[in-house]
């Protein structure tokens, strides 16, 4: 059984009773499901400048219809808002990947209320995944955990191949060692941007860096 290291952040779920045709999420991602549609919102606060759905959303579709996949896969998958657009609004099989059970069975309810069947979550982490290689992959916020906090990597190149190994195209947003979460992980450990550049290079025959929501959680495309 996998132990997490904190609750899951959610603020509310909220179906509606039984009459209501959409579904309320809120948390670390915010959206709105319906079965035909599934609407990003912006954060209700200041909380999590580097986790803005609504904006984040217009990276994501944007390099979504460039890489135009036919299968995806989202590690960390959270409250499962990138799953259910590519599930609901573009029609293709979506996996969503997490450790904390919390997020998964939420995620299922959701699931089940909508009639998401392209929808799969599954309760792993990334050592212990075994599944088939996808086109398209997005690894949101969660490189510096693995590192040294949730698997404790500690060795670059092994977390990236580990992912590698999974897809053929991978979006990665990664927090470096000058944003404040970045740093209080993984201070001392030797995690740089830089570390994470050079090895990647060494998987991929395409690395491309993009800004991100913050300065300092900038966009890696990766594509073998």
């Amino acid at each position: 059984m996998l132990t997490t290291l904190e609750r899951a952040d959610i603020e509310s779920i909220t179906f509606g009773g039984h009459d209501s045709s959409v579904t309320q999420v809120r948390g670390y991602q915010n959206y709105d499901i319906s079965d035909k549609q599934v609407l990003p919102i912006n954060n209700p606060g200041h909380k999590r400048p580097w986790v803005d759905t609504r904006v984040k959303f217009e990276d994501f579709n944007r390099i979504f219809h460039s890489v135009s996949p036919k299968s995806y896969a989202d590690f960390g998958s959270n409250l499962g808002f990138y799953v259910f657009v590519c599930a609901q609004e573009y029609d293709i099989p979506a996996v969503g990947v997490d450790y904390n059970m919390e997020y998964i069975a939420v995620c299922e309810s959701i699931k089940a209320r909508h009639s998401a069947s392209l929808a799969t979550f599954k309760h792993t982490n990334l050592e212990q995944w075994r599944d088939g290689v996808y086109e398209f992959m997005t690894v949101f916020n969660v490189i510096h955990h693995l590192y040294n906090r949730t698997e404790k990597y500690m060795d670059m190149y092994r977390l990236i191949k580990d992912f590698a190994d999974k897809a053929d195209t991978i979006l990665f947003e990664v927090p470096t060692e000058q944003d404040s979460k970045g740093h209080k992980w993984t201070m001392d450990t030797g995690y740089t941007e830089a570390l994470f550049y050079e090895n990647a290079l060494k998987l991929f025959n395409q690395v491309e860096r993009m800004p991100g929501q913050t300065e300092h959680r900038p966009y890696y495309l990766c594509v073998k």
